[in-house]
């Protein structure tokens, strides 16, 4: 999370690179600063069906793109036997291999809906943030007020909602829909000795198949194309703004990572879709789709752990739409880089390493805020039942837990809150800080480009708003 209190330190104007000394100003401050910061903070949890507690549906961005999506280019492959040898009576070794070229793309279908059931999440999610942003910037047009900070979240969550549609949405329903045709010619090759069910075989494993597969090249190449520029963009005006500073190069490797996924993304989406409307009529064809699956595993692998990020709505009472400016943004990248490194490099608990007073409970509440690990955090104490009685949460389906009420509970429950809190920055501190420096080394290149008009002209894109 974003605050206009970051830079301490720093003049309006002045960009400055973050200390080590920053590192600890961003987490941590007095008891009095602490409870003045998380005062009205909170967070709320619904129980589900299974009476379990449980984050309000719609409120994150979920990096959770499932590995399995990776080898969704072997559905592709899965109609080889029936393609190579599409002969009648068919060859016993032939139908071994249909059936389980069928099985895979089959295999390969649930896996592609059921991504696409968790990108929808995420798209609801952006969709009525943008809806809030978007009100948000009417306002403040009425009122005569900058627009600048809306401008940058709304061409950020542009990119984000665009990429959780193109990318995962729309992919896995073409991808999915042309596994299950496949999956299904497949099968009926089986019985080619029927001219009818090998007719019918020969269309669904053929072209139509094989016809949202290679519209999904089309489409990945195009927006690819779009993410891109727009990273290049970003190195272009951090470039500009910020040249020879820490933030500039973080931006710039973020802008880097972002392409070098698109370069990989789009190429094997457009030789995967020329493949497969080949593979109908040509055996040699299949050849082409070895590159395409291994990229495919590529791709998958770099998003989870090196482009995609979680994120999630900031809790009830805090600044919706935090205030942005280059100083501000500047600080705290680094500081989310410089923090990442140390907890990873450090065998000591990040509670003690960036909290000035480690037993107070209301500095740790605020650096687990700051984290974005506040609702992880109320989660798991609500998982307790005795904790879980005490913050008044062990009845209602609807749970409202704010920082007051976490500080009012008694000695003993402070002390198992505090070494929860100690194990959640344990076990996600190191991964919340890598997703948080990337969300906003977005931010920046965004905002630079903004105030820049680079590759923009006036600023803000007509569609990204």
């Amino acid at each position: 999370m974003l605050s206009s209190e970051l830079v301490p330190s720093a003049g309006p104007g002045e960009v400055r690179n973050a200390s080590s000394n920053d590192i600890r100003d961003t987490t941590a401050g007095t008891d009095a600063n602490a409870d003045k910061d998380s005062d009205g903070i909170a967070v709320k949890l619904v129980r589900g069906k299974n009476g379990r507690l449980d984050y309000v549906p719609r409120t994150r961005l979920l990096n959770d793109l499932s590995w399995a999506v990776g080898l969704m280019e072997l559905a592709n492959a899965g109609d080889f036997a029936a393609n190579v040898w599409n002969e009648v009576p068919v060859p016993v070794y032939a139908v071994v291999f249909m059936a389980i070229g069928g099985t895979v793309a089959a295999a390969m279908c649930v896996v592609a809906f059921h991504d696409a059931r968790l990108a929808c999440r995420n798209v609801r999610f952006l969709r009525r943030q943008r809806r809030d942003q978007k009100a948000e910037r009417a306002a403040r047009q009425e009122r005569g007020q900058s627009t600048l900070d809306l401008d940058v979240y709304l061409s950020v969550t542009f990119r984000e909602l665009g990429s959780e549609i193109v990318t995962r949405w729309l992919t896995n329903l073409l991808m999915g829909c042309g596994a299950l045709i496949i999956s299904i010619g497949t099968f009926m090759a089986i019985g080619g000795a029927n001219p009818t069910v090998w007719f019918a075989s020969n269309v669904l494993s053929g072209y139509l198949g094989n016809a949202p597969i290679a519209l999904y090249g089309v489409v990945t190449l195009l927006w690819a194309s779009y993410v891109f520029c727009k990273a290049q963009g970003h190195i272009w005006a951090t470039r500009r703004s910020l040249r020879g500073t820490k933030a500039a190069a973080l931006v710039r490797r973020r802008a880097r990572t972002v392409q070098a996924f698109c370069v990989v993304n789009g190429t094997a989406a457009v030789l995967g879709g020329v493949a497969s409307l080949l593979t109908a009529t040509q055996w040699w064809a299949y050849v082409m789709l070895i590159p395409v699956i291994a990229a495919s595993v590529f791709c998958n692998v770099w998003w989870r752990r090196r482009v995609g990020y979680s994120r999630a709505k900031s809790p009830a009472g805090a600044n919706e739409f935090p205030a942005l400016s280059l100083a501000n943004l500047v600080v705290e990248v680094e500081s989310a880089a410089r923090a990442g490194a140390a907890i990873r490099g450090r065998k000591a608990s990040p509670i003690d390493e960036f909290v000035a007073d480690p037993t107070s409970l209301a500095q740790v509440l605020r650096f687990l805020q700051r984290n974005m690990l506040l609702e992880v955090f109320c989660l798991k104490a609500c998982s307790v039942p005795h904790l879980c009685r005490a913050l008044g949460a062990d009845q209602d389906t609807e749970v409202t837990i704010g920082v007051d009420q976490l500080l009012a509970v008694s000695k003993e429950c402070q002390a198992t809150l505090l070494e929860m809190a100690r194990e959640c920055a344990e076990e996600l501190g190191s991964e919340n800080l890598e997703y948080r420096q990337r969300y906003t080394a977005e931010l920046l290149g965004t905002y630079c480009r903004l105030v820049g008009g680079v590759g923009g002209g006036s600023g803000i894109d007509v569609d990204e708003k």
